[in-house]
């Protein structure tokens, strides 16, 4: 087992976030995923972990240290995978898509959550920037009040749910399992 220090990660370190092949590694650079052949760099959990005295730094954790909006993290996926199109392959991985969804919105709240705690501290100024953002919350613009979604939302909608269906299925036949829900048995 053996983990690098990400916070040392440089040009000369960079080579052990692609494989033997030149490809971005993704799983394997997950203490979960670990592998013999290559040195994993981070954890999935929420936090860091030690694991036989070694700080394994969380990748959320690290995420989130970065001011930055959700989808256009490029800074963190220079700084912390070497460039943006490695965060592209990790993004598009079956198995942390989901995660990084996760991470995604609940970072849009807490950007969120600070705008308008500064609106609050705003409103209770004089003038016309109080009154503006007293109103917007007052209104409770922050609520995004929308009305139903568009055919193409919900068509959009359909086809990633029904994809997402597909894949599992065919994993789960890989596998030799099969899927029983409602009317299929």
């Amino acid at each position: 087992m053996h983990c690098i220090n990400t916070s040392s990660i440089s040009s000369s370190t960079k080579s052990v976030l692609k494989d033997s092949q030149g490809r971005f590694r993704t799983q394997t650079l997950f203490w979960e995923f670990k592998s013999d052949k290559y040195p994993f760099l981070f954890t999935t959990k929420d936090d860091d972990i030690e694991v036989n005295g070694t700080i394994i730094p969380s990748l959320k954790k690290i995420y989130f240290s970065y001011d930055h909006v959700p989808e256009k993290e490029y800074s963190f996926a220079n700084e912390v995978l070497g460039g943006w199109l490695h965060w592209e392959a990790l993004t598009k991985n079956k198995l942390f898509s989901d995660m990084i969804t996760q991470w995604r919105y609940e970072l849009d709240l807490r950007i969120q959550e600070e705008a308008i705690k500064s609106l609050m501290v705003a409103s209770r100024e004089e003038g016309a920037k109080g009154v503006a953002a007293a109103k917007y919350l007052a209104d409770k613009g922050y609520k995004g009040i929308r009305g139903r979604p568009s055919k193409a939302e919900v068509e959009r909608e359909r086809k990633q749910q029904a994809a997402i269906a597909k894949e599992f299925e065919e994993d789960f036949e890989r596998i030799g399992l099969k899927l029983i829900n409602g009317d299929k048995q």
